[in-house]
């Protein structure tokens, strides 16, 4: 690899270790190195192997409840020029055969092809686009991202690009030969890898380079899982304004009934895992028996995130029954690629209850046994304030359950360590700071320290 420099947005070069590092590079391990599918779940229906030759096209249109997928280890699908790529109701995508796990990239293409780019002055190429708004640009996989920009003139550094969504070309500032510089660049547009529908299944599969989000499973989902999976370098799409798309796992709009365990996830402009609604549905949202367990999260702007409609004012009914966030290990939130780019870096936390996060009707919601591993702004970031409205809610969150979780910080410079319902920031500058914070979340915890470094 030849860099001339870093982007102004994302330094590859630099090394976290938190507090959990080794512990966290063995869970990394066994999640990558899974077993496949079928040695973990009991197919009853008709099984179809999709070879690393063979075309998503080749997948059997007529799939009926209880079939599966599975794709060969080591092969790579492109799924970007699909208008959506779904997983039917009731049927497993997997993995079968020997190497890394089957890969699913939003990205259309390899760009890394001279032929495909032009060069209007010393450092600007430019690229002919089709279809979507450019969200992030992935050069080597995991080497470098690029710095989404919102007016050519802002092109000054390496990896700064523009898309303009008129000509749907997109400008790249690189300082060199773009295309011996680099084997592999992955231009991730808007849009999902995969969409879920009931009762579908994801196991042991790799997700990423895409816009918007790697897998959503829909709104008002039943019956969806998600196990031993590989979901990064997702979102930075335009949604609205200047508002970008990002979450690696996407529950919109209520869902019932949800397995999510066991994923390594990360570098996701937005959140690793979240369940939310938004008033603008105007569809009352329940979240039942969800289980988001043993997951491993680095990178993300928040780890998990979820909030729900505000039920005062928009007279939509949302409830929490049965929340299981035990076991996850979370780490890094905001030392990912997103961080400078983004409007908002003082609610970067490992847990975001959102802006309405609380709701009356909260039943069995448990956050348990977790490591909270250093982030950038907030370990937890609690909203319950609408500072618009001056309306804020005072009272505990019934139904919540937060105990046994392990959490290690470090003093950054904003020396800020929580929020909460009343949006006020709460600041350690010492391991009694600390101590003193988590103590208004987790009342019961099982270690705090304070890391030196991070």
């Amino acid at each position: 690899m030849r860099f001339t420099k870093n982007s102004s947005g994302y330094d590859c070069t630099a090394t976290y270790n938190g507090g959990y590092k080794r512990e966290a590079d063995i869970i990394r391990e066994e999640i990558l190195n899974t077993k496949n599918t079928e040695e973990i779940y009991d197919i009853k229906g008709k099984k179809y192997y999709i070879s690393r030759d063979m075309a998503l096209s080749d997948i059997p249109e007529e799939l009926m409840p209880g079939d599966a997928v599975l794709f060969e280890r080591g092969g790579l699908w492109r799924v970007g020029d699909r208008e959506k790529f779904i997983v039917p109701e009731g049927v497993i995508f997997g993995a079968y055969g020997e190497g890394d796990k089957p890969k699913l990239y939003g990205s259309y293409k390899n760009y890394a092809d001279r032929s495909l780019w032009e060069k209007e002055s010393d450092n600007i190429w430019r690229i002919q686009l089709y279809g979507r708004n450019v969200g992030n640009v992935a050069f080597n996989e995991t080497a470098l991202l690029g710095v989404k920009k919102w007016h050519f003139d802002d092109l000054k550094e390496n990896y700064d690009f523009y898309y303009d969504g008129v000509s749907e070309k997109m400008w790249l500032y690189y300082e060199g030969e773009l295309c011996d510089d680099f084997y592999d660049i992955e231009i991730s547009q808007r849009g999902h890898v995969l969409i879920l529908k009931n009762n579908a299944t994801v196991d042991n599969l790799f997700v990423g380079y895409t816009g918007s989000h790697g897998i959503d499973a829909g709104a008002q989902s039943e019956g969806v899982t998600v196990t031993n999976c590989e979901i990064a370098f997702i979102g930075g799409a335009m949604q609205f304004g200047e508002t970008r798309f990002g979450n690696g796992i996407e529950l919109p709009l209520g869902a019932t009934n949800v397995t999510l365990c066991h994923n390594y996830v990360h570098q996701c402009y937005d959140a690793g895992i979240t369940f939310q609604s938004w008033t603008s549905a105007k569809v009352d949202s329940h979240y039942h028996d969800i289980k988001i367990e043993n997951n491993l999260i680095e990178y993300c702007t928040y780890g998990i995130e979820y909030f729900t409609t505000d039920p005062v004012r928009s007279g939509i009914y949302s409830d929490y029954k049965n929340i299981s966030i035990r076991g996850n290990v979370i780490r890094l939130s905001g030392y990912e690629w997103s961080y400078n780019q983004r409007p908002d870096k003082w609610m970067v936390s490992h847990i975001r209850g959102g802006q309405w996060a609380w709701v009356e009707d909260c039943e069995g919601f448990c956050i348990e046994d977790n490591v909270f591993d250093c982030s950038h702004a907030s370990i937890v970031f609690w909203w319950w304030h609408d500072e618009e409205k001056n309306y804020i809610h005072p009272e505990s969150h019934n139904g919540l359950t937060v105990k046994n979780n392990t959490y290690y910080q470090a003093i950054n410079a904003d020396k800020r360590c929580m929020n909460y319902h009343i949006n006020k920031p709460v600041y350690a500058e010492n391991l009694e700071d600390l101590k003193a914070a988590v103590a208004q979340f987790d009342s019961a915890p099982k270690k705090i320290v304070l890391v030196e470094k991070v």
